[in-house]
């Protein structure tokens, strides 16, 4: 029992090393903000110096916390600043953890040393840690980190369903994949019944939670802040989710080619084919209640993890997954040419050319949607002047989706590997 102690202890030190090495590492593609990020990255560091100030808060100039019930984040970086961290900083401590717990749950999964190296590498190389290098200070790391772990511990309902709950304290859009979740647990031993319970508990739970936030003092930013700005609802989501697919290129580029290959072998860790089309589904559901799109291409990272794992079996994996690295590291250079450009220079063009078409004046009148008229204007005008964006985007995906064809058929049958924790008749090698 020691030994296996000592030898859980020296896996995540171990775990640890290798996520602050490639967390520094990545700050050569993205330098790490100074200061947190404006907007609600700021709003989140206010609250670090007092996280459970739900009314008025007489130090922040007897304003409102503006979010309290997502406590999660907040809380840990006031507990990091009794040692000295700041908020900003432990925005990077978050980056580090996802990488180390990455790391972990690949060697978890039976995955070698190199292997999992590669896999924690390619996360450090994407969007799911570089947009935070800029936007510091938001809880979505650490969201992906507990969904990680969620998935870790899939087959222990408890476990399970109890990170989900402290998944939703850190920020309620953990809640927009209780469909995938739900479905998880049932194609890995659970029972639709018994865990749409378990559901129901955790929505119940956290809804326990709100109602005690508001009734404490509540926040600027409920549901009706949110559904009664959404402009761009619903003649001009076309438009978002367009900007969201622009995004999500720009920030994992090549590295998709590994979703696509994973695609076509099962995707046995997103819980089947459907599984992964059911996860990636519930992403656009949340352009309905805010538009920055490039916190919300950042979930892909969960499916890159989960698609890497179990896609590095052999040689010709290993080949194929070094130069899908070694290409996404030169593509996100090439697209980020200016620190701190979150989504890189085509999206900011493209976003920044549509947003300035939106905030004409009269077409955005506060607590009103956009006229149909007025979205199919701006959707037009940037069609005429970006169609050859959009096509070139369209070509892309689907030359990703026809060579993730191809790769899989170069590299082999589908691995079992990444499909369940490792024990001990599934040891690692």
């Amino acid at each position: 029992m020691h030994a296996d102690r000592s030898s859980r202890v020296l896996e995540w030190l171990v775990a640890a090393t290798v996520g602050a090495a490639l967390l520094f590492a990545s700050d050569l593609l993205m330098p790490p903000a100074q200061a947190p990020f404006a907007g609600h990255g700021q709003r989140f560091a206010e609250m670090v110096a007092h996280p459970f100030a739900f009314g008025a808060d007489a130090t922040a100039g007897g304003t409102v916390a503006p979010f309290p019930h997502r406590i999660l984040w907040p809380l840990l970086a006031h507990i990091a600043g009794w040692f000295g961290i700041t908020p900003t900083g432990f925005t990077q401590v978050c980056n580090g953890a996802l990488l180390a717990v990455v790391f972990w749950f690949c060697r978890a999964r039976a995955a070698k040393w190199l292997d999992a190296l590669l896999v924690t590498a390619a996360v450090a190389a994407s969007g799911a840690v570089l947009v935070y290098k800029a936007m510091a200070c938001y809880s979505d790391t650490l969201d992906l980190l507990l969904l990680l772990l969620a998935v870790h511990h899939v087959r222990r309902p408890i476990a399970f369903w109890a990170l989900v709950l402290l998944g939703a304290l850190s920020h309620e859009l953990m809640l927009f994949f209780a469909p995938w979740l739900l479905w998880l647990r049932v194609q890995n031993g659970g029972a639709w019944r018994r865990d749409a319970i378990a559901l129901a508990a955790v929505v119940g739970l956290y809804g326990g939670w709100r109602l005690l936030v508001n009734a404490l003092g509540g926040g600027a930013y409920d549901a009706s802040y949110y559904v009664n700005n959404a402009f761009w609802v619903p003649w001009l989501l076309p438009a978002l989710w367009f900007l969201l697919v622009l995004v999500v290129l720009a920030e994992f580029g090549p590295l998709l080619l590994l979703l696509a290959i994973d695609q076509r072998r099962g995707a046995v860790g997103m819980g089947g084919r459907v599984g992964a089309w059911l996860y990636l589904a519930c992403i656009p559901p949340l352009c309905v209640f805010a538009y920055d799109v490039m916190r919300f291409a950042t979930l892909l990272g969960l499916p890159l993890v989960l698609s890497s794992v179990g896609l590095l079996h052999s040689r010709r994996a290993r080949v194929v997954f070094t130069a899908v690295l070694v290409a996404q590291i030169a593509f996100y250079a090439w697209d980020h040419p200016v620190p701190g450009q979150q989504g890189g220079a085509t999206f900011t063009r493209v976003a920044g050319d549509m947003f300035a078409r939106v905030l004409q004046p009269g077409r955005v009148q506060d607590g009103k949607s956009m006229a149909f008229t007025d979205a199919v204007a701006v959707s037009r005008e940037s069609w005429e002047l970006h169609w050859p964006t959009a096509l070139g985007v369209a070509g892309l995906f689907v030359a990703i989706a026809t060579l993730g064809v191809l790769l899989a058929r170069y590299i082999g049958s589908a691995s079992a590997a990444g499909s369940s924790p490792r024990t001990n008749a599934n040891a690692s090698p």
